[in-house]
């Protein structure tokens, strides 16, 4: 029996999962991942990370935008008519309808029809050019000029945020109460829930949903990266590689294959035209501690494909021996044993049998896999405490999706 584990009976899964989850109420409610205030790769010598997994350095180093396009000094456009991107492949198009047909036509308040894409994560070389040159010393700012942007008329700041794409906006509403409550005025509920559907298409409204201000910033809140959300959003086009068309057909049977397998938990859908950037979700399976939950993947598939592995990575924060505080898997099939024959569907369906059995002799959190082995309860206890609070979304939609202010 695992060290932590106790010798009570209990007469449900249920009553034992209480007992636990209140046993360890306080850890879980505290839990951060080691040194987590600096860069998971490089532990904050290439520059500070902002609160995220990564710092920029490393996230354009270890996870580009355009992997092969970068190898090869090929220059892309994130899109070729100055789009967003967000358009959908035609097979998608008609449930969207559908759902439209029931919303509200009225013109938003908040000027949105051309508000702008969000801002490429910045080039490895860029950032690289950046760190050679001598830092800049910057004066302190005084708290008066602080209260002067603070002091702006509501007309002025609405302006400013109209030009702000719809993550950077998000990310206002977090920075005061001020400028979170003037986006709770000036901001509608459909344009807030078109954005969600936008980010994420994969979303179901279940119940209903009081404020859809507060559900994009809590799907927001719940991922791992906001940079790879930038990078799902910008699509960035792969370059043009020689199979394309045999490519393209391995891809539609796996499409095939997830409408057939969409009874097992799993669904995934093409973002872009180029079937290159999709969006993938995994259910919990029933009896682990993710039951219950809705977890997002973001999937790149390379131009080589089905030659090489697509890369995978979680959006929807998790606790996992196997998964790194980043979202990337440590799973056999996609960093060693990929094969031609394996698809998507496989992928997905290997990914969630891997939640209800980690492998913890190799892990990309060792602390995470220690616990598993040596503290279970305490384990399957943190891991619930996560699943209800990032991955529960569509059936308990956030109260207030922001974080609290003092």
């Amino acid at each position: 029996m695992a060290t932590g584990c106790t010798n009570k009976d209990f007469e449900t899964r249920y009553e034992k999962e209480m007992y636990y989850d209140l046993e360890y109420e306080s850890f879980c409610a505290t839990f951060e991942f080691a040194n987590a205030d600096t860069c998971w790769i490089c532990n904050g010598y290439y520059g500070p990370n902002f609160s995220e997994p990564l710092c920029q350095v490393c996230h354009a180093f270890v996870f580009p935008s355009v992997p092969e396009a970068e190898a090869e000094n090929i220059v892309t456009k994130y899109s070729d008519d100055e789009d967003s991107g967000n358009d959908e492949p035609e097979e998608n198009k008609s449930d969207n309808r559908e759902q439209s047909d029931n919303e509200d036509d009225a013109e938003d308040e908040f000027a949105v029809a051309q508000r702008p894409d969000p801002p490429a994560p910045r080039n490895l070389n860029i950032l690289l050019e950046l760190l050679a040159e001598e830092p800049e010393v910057k004066e302190v700012v005084d708290e008066d000029e602080m209260k002067d942007v603070c002091a702006l008329p509501v007309e002025v700041l609405l302006t400013i945020f109209s030009h702000l794409d719809d993550i950077s906006l998000c990310s206002v509403g977090q920075t005061c109460k001020q400028w979170k409550k003037i986006l709770e005025v000036h901001t509608t509920q459909h344009m807030w829930k078109r954005y969600t559907r936008e980010r994420w298409p994969l979303f179901q409204q279940i119940s209903t949903i009081p404020n859809w201000l507060h559900m994009y910033s809590a799907l927001m809140s719940s991922c791992f990266c906001r940079t790879c959300l930038i990078q799902m959003a910008l699509k960035a086009p792969l370059p043009q590689v020689n199979n394309f068309h045999f490519r393209t057909s391995h891809l539609r049977k796996d499409l095939k294959s997830l409408h057939l397998d969409a009874s097992e938990g799993i669904s995934a859908m093409p973002l872009d035209e180029q079937l290159s950037h999709w969006q993938a979700t995994i259910l919990g399976p029933a009896g682990s501690p993710y039951e219950g939950g809705k977890f997002f993947l973001y999937i790149i598939i390379p131009a080589n494909y089905p030659m090489s592995a697509p890369k995978v990575r979680f959006l929807t924060k998790i606790i996992h021996p196997n998964v790194s505080r980043h979202g990337d898997i440590g799973i056999d099939i996609i960093n060693h044993n990929w094969l031609l024959s394996l698809g998507i569907s496989k992928l997905l369906l290997s990914v969630q049998s891997l939640l209800t059995d980690p492998f913890t002799q190799i892990c990309m959190e060792p602390a995470l896999g220690t616990m598993y082995e040596e503290e279970r309860p305490k384990f399957e206890a943190l891991a619930r405490s996560w699943t209800w609070k990032y991955a529960m979304y569509e059936v308990l939609p956030p109260i207030d999706g922001y974080l609290s202010f003092c």
